[in-house]
């Protein structure tokens, strides 16, 4: 049976709401910070594959970048002119940073592989193309393509792993974080508040915004500016615009509650996609590989990044952001800054710090680097 595209999103609501339920009701899941969209994303990906025998599903996730570039926009809308400049510093900080930390996972993989006589495939799986990227860029390295089906299966395997551990890594993580810091002046987010004629004039910033930001990667430039990148720039641009020209006013929570939707959308449908059999199929190799570069990450992470952030609320979810973002997608972290600003409150500049550049930025360096190391 064949979902269309309305169908699989009707799904995924369906266990996005669960998720919540899940999350509030289970005490164990709301106490170590769990994010919705991971519980019923798991729990849809474990229904899809024990049923996969018996009854084949196939689903339309094509609605991913378009939920990707949304939230991305999102983002850029929320971001003037003076923020920007004043915070541009702590984003670049931030982009250093991840830059070490794919360097140093490399370098770890690739010491430890050397010694146990690894080949230059399973080197790769346990680096940053796995732990930073996702299997799906496997195809953008052509000699990593040379190791065949295998490589590109120990590759799946590995990532998909990984973006369950780093999200659950980065969930606890924080959880023994947030002792450490003052929470209690963080932002809570107001109600959005719409007129008819309001609504619509957002839902066409979007859609037209949307459609904008996914042209660099339809006509063959996703390598450097993909659906996150392409929606942070335009958004970025179009609030300048709107700012200096006065002809709109950009309303905070209006645009939090179109952006946090595509966010949840996104979520979803990447917790769900991917055949959670594949992490089964891991190595033990690459299962300890992942463990021991998980450890430094997190040391790094409570010892250097939390102090180069001041350690004040802002640090702690800048930490807890690299955890994800180095461990798995860039759904691994966008979830966990979902669920910790529903939780604890907002802190706005985390989203110019961080998803722009675990999302879009460092993707562009790590293929440089990937090819660096191979």
């Amino acid at each position: 049976m064949e979902l269309n595209i309305l169908q699989t999103l009707s799904l995924l609501i369906i266990f996005l709401v669960i998720g919540y339920a899940l999350q509030r009701n289970v005490k164990v899941l709301k106490d170590n910070y769990v994010p919705a969209p991971v519980i019923g994303g798991l729990l849809f990906s474990i229904i899809l594959a024990i049923t996969k025998s018996s009854f084949n599903l196939k689903l339309d996730f094509s609605a991913l970048p378009i939920f990707v570039a949304g939230f991305f926009l999102s983002i850029g809308l929320r971001i003037d002119f003076a923020t920007f400049k004043k915070n541009l510093k702590l984003q670049l900080l931030f982009l250093v940073i991840v830059i070490a930390v794919a360097l140093m996972q490399n370098v770890v993989s690739l010491g430890i592989g050397k010694i146990f006589g690894k080949s230059s495939y399973d080197i790769m799986v346990s680096g940053s193309l796995g732990l930073m990227g996702d299997h799906t860029l496997g195809g953008l390295i052509p000699k990593f393509l040379e190791g065949g089906k295998p490589a590109m299966q120990s590759l799946a395997s590995f990532s998909i792993l990984s973006l369950y551990i780093g999200t659950i890594v980065g969930a606890l993580f924080f959880k023994k974080l947030k002792n450490k810091v003052d929470l209690s002046k963080n932002l809570r987010i107001p109600s959005p508040t719409f007129t008819p004629p309001e609504f619509l004039q957002y839902i066409l910033i979007f859609v037209a915004g949307i459609a904008i930001s996914l042209l660099p990667t339809q006509y063959g430039f996703g390598k450097y500016i993909n659906p996150a990148g392409g929606g942070f720039i335009l958004g970025l641009i179009l609030r300048w615009i709107f700012d200096a020209s006065k002809v709109y006013e950009v309303k905070a929570p209006n645009v939090n509650l179109i952006g946090n939707f595509c966010l949840s959308m996104l979520l979803i449908t990447t917790f769900s996609m991917f055949d959670i059999t594949m992490i089964f199929k891991i190595s033990l190799y690459n299962l300890v590989l992942m463990i021991i570069q998980i450890a430094w990450l997190v040391l790094v992470s409570y010892y250097v990044v939390f102090k180069l952030y001041n350690k004040n609320p802002l640090a702690s979810y800048v930490a807890t952001g690299l955890i994800g973002f180095s461990v798995g997608m860039p759904a691994s972290t966008m979830s966990n800054l979902q669920c910790l600003t529903e939780r604890e409150g907002a802190l706005p500049i985390v989203l110019f710090i961080v998803p722009p550049v675990g999302a879009w930025l460092i993707n562009i360096f790590n293929m440089f680097i990937i090819k660096l190391f191979l």
